[in-house]
């Protein structure tokens, strides 16, 4: 029996180095098609190297390769700025491959990483001149997707509120999170009694710009029984190592790690954190971290008012807590006082998990695209 084939799309060059979402998820997505029986051309990299692999899948087609659909992924920046130099060299590549496409009747479905240039913070992050440029652009990404995607996958729902001036693209939206990767390694689960003596709390993620820990590292530094290991960039800390300060003593520790050197630090831990900051980024953005915490089975401490905080309260994940002092202070007492709390939790991830995978995100694009029509 012939596999099936798709096309996974992202246009610009991915870093393996480099463990931010916008980096891994694409990886993932392109493995959880695989995972369900896909075999996946893809359109990736720089311009030059694009141009050679949508030229060889225009082959396959006129060969008689027969592709099921085209599932793409937006970059950060505007898709016109995405080589080195950011100058447009390849302005017609992509979006004229998704037109192709369509003529000849391949499904699309593109995923909208992030609208972050329509944040005011964007405002002060990028200078005047910058914005003259990007604006247009992303706009102009706006305008193809309307005309070529069938469907328009965003990061969470509240991402809507941000596209109010596209119409289309809100009626043929739907919402694909990020995925789990279930660890390799069988998370272990600590006893009432050990977990009373000690409360280990994990954190992984940024923890400069957007990302801000003071509250979280002020409370744990004057708890008893509380212990913390955050890690972060070796250069994010640098930066702000100053700020922190003041609030480091044998309660914390930062670490600098990646990849399988985090599993032990996961095995050591009770609950993982995702308590750093709130307002409109957090509000609106899934950061990958839920997730990945998900996919190790711990328990997690979100902030209240943002989408994580929210849906580990909504999925009983965990504990959304006020983004305060007092908040977390008492939410950390409660959990020294009531382990079980902590341990309950297991089996509820162990289910969320099944439903959360990197393949069941696959298989919703396959069953959107392929099975629906």
């Amino acid at each position: 029996m012939e596999k099936k084939r798709c096309i996974f799309h992202i246009p610009n060059y991915l870093d393996t180095s480099v463990k931010s979402g916008s980096q891994l998820r694409p990886h993932e997505m392109i493995n959880g098609f695989k995972e369900n029986g896909y075999i996946v051309d893809c359109v990736m990299g720089y311009g030059n190297e694009r141009k050679k692999q949508i030229k060889e899948i225009k082959e396959n087609i006129k060969n008689g390769i027969k592709y099921d659909f085209l599932y793409s992924e937006s970059s950060t920046m505007p898709t016109l700025l995405t080589e080195k130099n950011h100058f447009p060299k390849y302005p017609l590549l992509d979006f004229s491959f998704m037109k192709y496409c369509k003529k000849k009747k391949i499904k699309i479905a593109l995923f909208y990483r992030d609208i972050q240039w329509k944040y005011e913070a964007y405002k002060d992050e990028v200078s005047f001149l910058k914005r003259m440029i990007t604006y247009p652009l992303y706009r102009y990404d706006l305008y193809k997707y309307k005309h070529y995607v069938d469907i328009f996958y965003l990061p969470t729902e509240r991402v809507k509120t941000y596209l109010s001036d596209y119409p289309e693209l809100i009626k043929k939206s739907d919402v694909l999170m990020p995925g789990s990767k279930k660890s390799k390694i069988t998370p272990s689960c600590r006893s009432v009694e050990e977990i009373k003596t000690e409360l280990r709390l994990f954190y992984v993620g940024g923890i400069y710009g957007i990302y801000d820990l003071k509250i979280f590292f002020k409370v744990v530094s004057k708890m008893k029984h509380i212990k913390a290991i955050i890690c972060c960039r070796e250069d994010e800390w640098k930066r702000v190592e100053a700020l922190y300060k003041k609030y480091m003593n044998d309660n914390i520790k930062v670490i600098h790690k990646s990849g399988e050197e985090l599993e032990k630090y996961y095995l050591w831990a009770d609950i993982c954190s995702v308590y750093a900051g709130e307002g409109t980024y957090f509000s609106v953005a899934m950061p990958i971290k839920t997730f990945e915490y998900l996919g190790h089975l711990k328990p997690m401490i979100g902030v209240k008012g943002t989408c994580s905080g929210d849906y580990i309260e909504r999925m009983n994940l965990g504990w959304n807590v006020p983004y305060n002092e007092n908040a977390l202070e008492e939410c950390l007492r409660s959990l020294l006082k009531n382990p079980v709390e902590i341990i309950n939790k297991r089996t509820v991830l162990e289910k969320q998990l099944i439903k959360n995978t990197w393949k069941q995100r696959c298989h919703k694009v396959i069953h959107d695209l392929v099975e629906e029509r």
